[in-house]
């Protein structure tokens, strides 16, 4: 022995003199010395005191040197093996053992017993008193190297079985081959019989319970548990393992062998049945903490009555956290997977009632989608309502090979002698329990057939063995159930009952869609006759829209808007301000072919220059300065309608050549738009300007107007149509009185007359002002007119130039003078180089107010000769 020493240390001489003597050493082990002679004692702790060495304690026998211990734990003990009293140094050496920590044998003399039995304990080195100094720290420096080391090999070990264990089960997506993985891996390290593992998720009431059981070829078989439980007297026990444990074994930990399995037994009903069915003797459980709430437990057994020791508790530990990451993985997989099944089935069912002819037929379809997520036989919607009589929801479909198909009450019934009065108490009994979510499976899908010649008459017809079903609401009120059956005694568990449920949820969306759409069609039947009805009447009437009048210029304009207003063409609408070209636009539209969309209208002379495209034509975000948000143009909001551009002849130029463009292709572009977009609008335009003149004058684009004026239509002045006067008097009263609550039933005849012989200039809407002034400071039912109605201005233009000096006007007749002579030397045109504002150094604005306010056109007329 002590060569063996001499060459060790001569082996590794360089590198214990450098670690033992070097001036950069700056931390040495702490030690604790266990010797019964106080003299060797104290020498070994003066010689490792002048080494560096930090000496916790002396220890005279194995209970002080365990109390050290308990205090502080000490990096390598030196221990000798003959101690006084009953326990030696080779019994503390094993419960050092126990706990990892390093201890060197201090001895006089080895015998060959002695030194086997030493040699059991694994020291890490050996000392022969009496002691040399070099030998002692020679000693020591060895062992330390030799314990490092051994540590790292072992933590490498327990590594490369981590990572072995995790690359075998980390991927495994499917329950049972996961737990056949798993017993695999664990069988390399432990040698057992049998392995359950049960996984139970309170929060989700689900229970999973699996047992395999090592064949003689060392693979796996999966355990029966109905063959496991058979001699327990509880019933209800298989019915309830879906979504709970048959017992609490699973919250034990450790290993259980002679006495303490045999309490196991007598306490837990599953470990009772592995001794008494399998001959387990003997068992070890391990508790897997998951990420989610769970009592997850993986327990082993063995026929064995000494089956395992702690290191095979302590090696199968070593992959608990790997077991517990596959299983983490694999139920977040099922969770994604089992979310991702339902959001199909809400697709199908959508897509069903969208496709399907027929409930049947829709019915069907759902029923596939289902089936892929819960293995049914049946599927049947069973109407509890009547929520509508057009509406009929009742079906059934079973499966036939691959598909569902129609199945009929008269179907199952026939030959099969069912009492009627029997089959319509037990209809009427499901109406009431189908309204809550109910499992019939096993024990008690049997002892509910009893009562249930419906049910016993599909067990007996279709072997359905299980059976469950939920409600569908709609507005808070049960419609309907959907019920699934199955030929399965277990096929159903209460997590697939919550599925379920979620399943019906969006199936009442789809119900409620359908029964609304029932109810809207049968209401716009309804509706249809009640339009065609109002329809024939507005045709008795003498007027188009809103337009008044009997006289014969009217009645033209009447027969050009029931020609045109079929077609599409682009009407062009002319006449003075204030003559109701917009109703004639709108009495097109709702004549026509697109009466159903909306009529847009845009005034061209309401907007500034610069807005009046994004208005036309849209724009994107971000096209200019102030664009914060995409803009949907009058063009686009029109598509499919009309749109009505009134004041066409204010368009600026440089806008004309889109305007013709979207007219012409059929296309507009946004302002800061990537393509065109197609558009479908009928123009209808309206002017009080003569668009001929000016045209010849530049201001409007020939093209344009030629494509506006497919077909013209003129509004008559109110001067030329007097036979309106009248009519349209009458109807404004009674308008006007309403509004203002007076009750006005004539007018004086005096106004009257004044009416008729007024020439009116500023048309229907003057006619209407000056009635609504009248009305208000009338004080009798009779209106009559508040101030007399003056004869109509003249509209010719004087000549300025060619007045005598002596001549004095008022100054009303001499600003009338001047605007009419500008209007006439611009060819009447207000804005602009050379208009008539800048030819009186006025602004446009200011010359147009001045010109309402003295009732001049921009258009006049020439008097006649």
């Amino acid at each position: 022995m002590e060569s063996l020493f001499h060459c060790i240390f001569t082996m590794h001489l360089p590198y214990l003199v450098v670690m033992a003597f070097s001036d950069e050493l700056i931390h040495l082990p702490s030690l604790l010395i266990v010797e019964d002679e106080f003299l060797i004692a104290n020498d070994l702790r003066r010689i490792l005191i002048k080494a560096g060495y930090q000496v916790i304690g002396l220890a005279g026998s194995v209970d002080e040197a365990k109390t050290v211990v308990a205090d502080q734990t000490p990096d390598i003990v030196l221990l000798d093996i003959f101690l006084n009293g009953d326990q030696t140094g080779i019994d503390l050496a094993h419960w050092l053992n126990d706990r990892s920590i390093p201890f060197v044998f201090l001895s006089a003399n080895l015998t060959d017993g002695l030194m086997e039995a030493a040699k059991i304990t694994q020291p890490f080195g050996f000392l022969t008193k009496p002691f040399r100094e070099k030998d002692v720290l020679t000693t020591l420096e060895i062992a330390r190297y030799r314990h490092a080391h051994s540590e790292e090999a072992k933590l490498r070990r327990q590594q490369t079985i981590q990572i072995a264990v995790n690359n075998a089960i980390v991927s495994i997506q499917d329950r049972e081959q996961l737990c056949l993985a798993i017993a695999t891996q664990i069988h390399q390290l432990v040698s057992f019989s049998y392995l359950n593992i049960r996984i139970g998720l309170p929060d989700e009431s689900s229970f999973y319970w699996l047992m395999l059981e090592k064949t003689r070829m060392n693979t796996f078989e999966r355990v029966n548990l109905a063959t496991l439980l058979q001699n327990e007297a509880d019933e209800l026990l298989l019915e309830r393992l879906d979504r709970e444990a048959p017992d609490r074994l699973g919250e034990k930990a450790g290993i259980f062998t002679g006495e303490t399995f045999d309490q196991l037994c007598d306490t837990y009903v599953t470990a009772r049945s592995c001794r008494d069915n399998f001959g387990v003797q003997s068992l070890m459980l391990f508790p897997i903490q998951l990420k989610r709430n769970s009592l997850t437990t993986i327990i082993l057994s063995s026929t064995l009555a000494e089956g395992f020791t702690q290191k095979d508790y302590e090696a199968v530990s070593l992959i608990t956290p790997q077991i517990a990451l596959a299983l983490d993985n694999l139920l977040a997989y099922e969770e994604l997977d089992a979310r991702r099944q339902i959001k199909a089935i809400e697709l199908a069912i959508v897509n069903a009632f969208r496709n399907g002819s027929n409930i049947d037929a829709i019915l069907s379809q759902v029923a596939g989608a289902i089936n892929e997520l819960l293995p049914v036989d049946l599927v049947a919607l069973y109407q509890v309502g009547r929520p509508s009589e057009t509406a009929a929801i009742d079906s059934i479909v079973r499966k036939d090979g691959v598909v569902f198909t129609p199945l009929t009450r008269q179907t199952i019934v026939h030959h099969y002698q069912v009492d009627a009065d029997e089959w319509q108490k037990t209809l009427a009994d499901l109406k009431a329990s189908l309204v809550k979510p109910t499992l019939h499976v096993g024990s008690q899908f049997t002892k509910e057939l009893t009562d249930n010649v419906v049910g016993a008459l599909y067990h007996t017809k279709l072997g359905l063995q299980s059976s469950m079903y939920a409600p569908i609401f709609v507005k808070n009120q049960p419609v309907a159930s959907l019920i699934l059956g199955s030929k399965a005694p277990y096929a159903f568990t209460y997590k697939d009952l919550s599925t379920l449920q979620d399943i019906s949820i969006q199936l009442a969306l789809a119900l409620e869609n359908l029964l609304a759409f029932e109810q809207i069609k049968t209401l716009s039947e309804q509706l249809q006759l009640e339009k065609t009805y109002l329809t024939e009447e507005i045709k008795t009437s003498h007027n188009v829209e809103e337009i008044i009048g009997i006289s014969p210029a009217l009645q033209t304009v009447f027969t050009s808007i029931s020609q045109v207003a079929p077609t599409d063409y682009t009407v062009l609408i002319t006449g003075e301000t204030g003559t109701g070209k917009e109703l004639v636009a709108r009495a097109i539209h709702n004549r026509s072919d697109r009466k159903n969309r909306a009529i847009v209208k845009i005034n061209c002379a309401a907007l500034p220059a610069q807005l009046i495209e994004s208005e036309l034509f849209g724009h994107e975000r971000g096209s200019f300065t102030g664009a914060t948000e995409k803009r949907i143009g009058k063009f686009e909001l029109a598509n499919g309608g009309t749109l009505f551009l009134d004041e066409i002849g204010e368009l600026p130029l440089e806008l004309q050549p889109k305007l013709l463009r979207a007219i012409q292709e059929k296309e507009i572009e946004r302002i800061g738009g990537k393509g065109p977009i197609l558009i479908d609008v009928r123009i209808i335009a309206a002017t009080n300007r003569n668009l001929q003149q000016e045209v010849t004058s530049g201001r409007f684009r020939s093209d344009l107007y030629y494509r506006l004026n497919v077909f013209p239509i003129t509004v008559p002045p109110l001067r030329e149509r007097r036979d309106d006067i009248q009519p349209l008097a009458q109807y404004f009263l009674k308008r006007i009185s309403k509004k203002l609550g007076k009750p006005l039933t004539s007018i004086a005849n005096t106004s009257l007359h004044q009416l008729l012989n007024y020439d009116w200039p500023g048309n229907i809407r003057e006619l209407e002002h000056v009635l609504e002034r009248a009305a208000i400071l009338s004080q009798t039912t009779t209106l009559a007119l508040a101030e007399p109605l003056l004869a109509s201005p003249r509209t010719h233009v004087p000549l300025i130039a060619g007045q005598p000096e002596d001549t004095i006007q008022p100054i009303e007749e001499t600003m009338r003078a001047a605007i009419l002579a500008a209007l006439a030397k611009s060819g009447n045109r207000i804005r602009g180089a050379g208009g008539a504002a800048e030819l009186l150094n006025l602004k446009p604005t200011t010359l147009e107010a001045r010109m309402k306010k003295l009732n001049i056109s921009a258009n006049p007329r020439p008097l006649a000769p």
